[in-house]
C-alpha cells in the first residue's frame, strides 16, 4: 500500500513513512473530489433508466383512429394494426400484442385512410387515390394493389371476402385472394354512417360480459355525467352515474366501453377534476365498481379503445404531437405497456 512499508511475518513493524504535507492533502482531496463526480456521473448515466420505456424516437405516434388487430408472429395472441405518423403520409405497422414492440412497417402512402383486418392474415389499407393494399400481416410486404372506383373509406371484412365504402358512399366487394370484384354476402352491409369516428358516437354503447348486457349512455341534456346499466335477459340489474363524462369531438360526445377481463371497462373525463381521463372497472353482475384510475398520461384525447386477447388497447395523447398506442391490464388499470415503432420498413 502506497505511503506505508510492508509488515514482514514475525518481524518488527516497520515505522510508518512521513504522510504528504497539509498543502499536499488539499490538492489530493480536490483532486479526489473531482474524480468522483466524473465517476459519479458516469455512473448514473448509464444506469439511470429513462422514464419511458423506449428512446423517443422509437415511440410510435399516430394521427388516425384507425386500429385492428392481427397475428403478425405467430404466437396466436392478437397484434395491434394502425398507422403510423398519417398526416400527409404514414405506414402501416404491426405491434407485439404482448410486448408492445413493433415487429413491421409497410411502404409509405401517401395521405393514409383506409385501413382494415378482413382476417388474421390480411391488412388492406388505402390513402388519397383509388387503390387498395392488400399487406401481408406476418410481413407486411405487399400481396396485391387493386384499382377501385372510387377513394377507400371504410372495409368491412367477410369471409375470404371483404365490402369497401368508397368516399362517395358507394360499396364494392373485393377477394382477399387476389383483389377481383366480387360480392361479399357474408360482410357487414355497409351504412350511410360508418367508420371508426361515427363507431364512438353511438349512444348507448353496448357490450356483453358473460350473460350481462352492460350499456353505458351519455345524456343529450342535462349533468353531463355517464351512466351504466347492468341486464340480464332484458332485466335490470342494476343501474348507476358513474363519477365520469364523456369526452367529446365534432360537438358530440364519445363513448368508450369495452368488456375485458370479466369486466366492463369504462373510459371517460373525472367530472371532479375537470379534465384528467378516468379508467373505470364495473362488476358486470352488481355494477360495484372494482376500481377506478385516474389516467392523466393518456393525455387530452382519446380516440380509440378496443379488447382484443388478455388487454384493453388504447389510442390516445395530444393533438399537437400526435397519439400514442398503450395496452391496459383490465383487472388493475395499470399500463402494460407503450407501444415501440419498427426498426426498419
Amino acid at each position: 500500500m502506497a505511503g506505508a512499508a510492508a509488515a514482514q511475518p514475525g518481524g518488527p513493524v516497520a515505522a510508518p513513512a512521513p504522510g504528504p504535507t497539509r498543502a499536499v492533502k488539499a490538492l489530493l482531496a480536490v483532486a479526489m473530489a473531482a474524480v468522483g463526480v466524473g465517476f459519479g456521473a458516469m455512473f448514473f448515466a448509464r444506469v439511470e433508466p429513462p422514464r419511458e420505456t423506449a428512446p423517443r424516437a422509437r415511440q410510435l405516434s399516430t394521427q388516425l383512429d384507425t386500429l385492428c388487430f392481427v397475428d403478425a408472429n405467430g404466437d396466436d395472441a392478437p397484434d395491434p394494426v394502425l398507422w403510423q405518423d398519417g398526416k400527409t403520409r404514414g405506414r402501416v405497422v404491426a405491434i407485439d400484442g404482448r410486448s408492445g414492440q413493433g415487429i413491421w412497417a409497410s411502404q409509405e402512402l401517401e395521405r393514409p385512410d383506409a385501413l382494415a383486418c378482413p382476417d388474421l392474415s390480411t391488412v388492406l389499407a388505402g390513402g388519397e387515390n383509388t387503390t387498395l393494399h392488400a399487406l401481408d400481416a406476418r410481413t407486411g410486404k405487399a400481396r396485391w394493389a387493386a384499382s377501385l372506383p372510387g377513394v377507400p373509406d371504410e372495409v368491412a371484412g367477410g369471409e375470404g371476402c371483404a365490402t369497401v365504402v368508397m368516399k362517395d358512399g358507394a360499396a364494392t366487394g373485393i377477394k382477399l385472394e387476389g383483389g377481383e370484384v366480387a360480392d361479399c354476402p357474408t360482410a357487414p352491409q355497409p351504412s350511410a354512417i360508418t367508420g371508426h369516428f361515427w363507431e364512438r358516437k353511438k349512444n348507448p354503447q353496448v357490450v356483453h360480459v358473460g350473460d350481462v348486457e352492460v350499456a353505458l349512455t351519455a345524456p343529450t341534456e342535462g349533468p353531463p355525467r355517464l351512466t351504466a346499466e347492468g341486464r340480464r335477459g332484458g332485466t335490470s340489474l342494476w343501474k348507476k352515474e358513474l363519477p365520469a363524462h364523456a369526452p367529446r369531438s365534432g360537438g358530440r360526445p364519445d363513448l368508450f366501453l369495452v368488456a375485458s377481463g370479466g369486466a366492463a371497462i369504462v373510459l371517460g373525463i373525472d367530472a371532479v377534476g375537470g379534465n384528467e381521463l378516468r379508467i373505470i372497472a364495473l362488476d358486470p353482475a352488481s355494477g360495484a365498481s372494482r376500481y377506478e384510475r385516474a389516467a392523466g398520461y393518456l393525455g387530452d384525447r382519446l380516440v380509440a379503445a378496443k379488447a382484443a386477447g388478455p388487454y384493453v388497447y388504447v389510442v390516445s395523447g395530444a393533438a399537437v404531437s400526435g397519439a400514442a398506442l398503450r395496452a391496459i391490464d383490465p383487472a388493475t388499470g395499470d399500463t402494460a405497456w407503450r407501444a415501440t415503432a419498427p426498426l426498419s420498413p
